[in-house]
This record gives C-alpha cells, structure tokens and sequence, in this order.
C-alpha cells in the first residue's frame, strides 16, 4: 500500500492546481473560438462564435436573389449549421488535447474548488485505505 507524506499531497495538490490553470487557459482559447462555413457554389458564408452563435452572414455575386426564399432559407441555415458543427468541433479537440484522463470536454471545466475536492476525496480515500490495515 503506498503511503503519502504531506509533500507529496502538497506536490499532488499543486499538480491539480496547474492543471486546472491549463483547462482555464484552454477554455479562454475554445471561448475565443469562431468558424466561417462556405456554401459549395460559394454563394453565402456564415461565421459563428464559441457558442454557435451567428456573427455574420454574407452573400457574393446576384445569384442568390434568383433563389426561392425557401431555398435561400434552407441554404443560410445549412452553412451556419456547418459552421457551428466547426466550431464545436475545434472547441472538443481543443480541450481534449493533453487535457488529463477522463475529462469530458463537453461536461465543462470542473472549478478550482471542484478539482481540490476531488483531490482531497482520493486522499481521503487512500489515507482511509492506509488506517484499515
């Protein structure tokens, strides 16, 4: 069974401490995240922020005012999609890349409170562990 001196609880702690400064730093770059999407004929662009909301919308050429307003509707909502599909997708990776085991990017970034205590809980559980032998 191993055992645990207060440095290395001290060192576990200040290992969760950075993670959790390296999450928070990523989550600012994932927050600060946007995606342009093209339409194929590319007609119309859609750019969206972090959150998939729409912060612009363009239309090239005249070929647009031909189209059906369905059409032209079907087409808007088909190139924001994609482009919140981006950066959804930019934003997982983003978090998941060299983010510790188990994190579930889509879940959110656990508070520094949050990841102390799940420290202190496996601390406890093994200093518990420890006293039962």
């Amino acid at each position: 069974m191993m055992q645990f001196t207060g440095d290395d609880i001290e060192q576990m702690m200040t290992e969760v401490r950075q993670t959790h400064a390296d999450l928070a730093a990523r989550a600012a770059d994932v927050d600060a995240l946007t995606a342009t999407a093209t339409s194929k004929d590319r007609v119309l662009s859609a750019t969206v922020d972090a959150r998939g909301v729409l912060t612009d919308l363009r239309m090239t050429g005249q070929s647009w005012r031909e189209l059906a307003p369905k059409e032209l509707c079907a087409k808007i909502v088909a190139v924001v999609a994609q482009a919140q599909r981006e950066v959804q997708e930019r934003g997982r990776l983003l978090l998941a890349e060299g983010g510790p085991d188990g994190l579930d990017p889509a879940a959110g970034l656990p508070t520094a409170d949050e990841m102390t205590a799940m420290m202190q809980t496996m601390v406890d559980q093994l200093q518990g562990g420890r006293h039962e032998r």
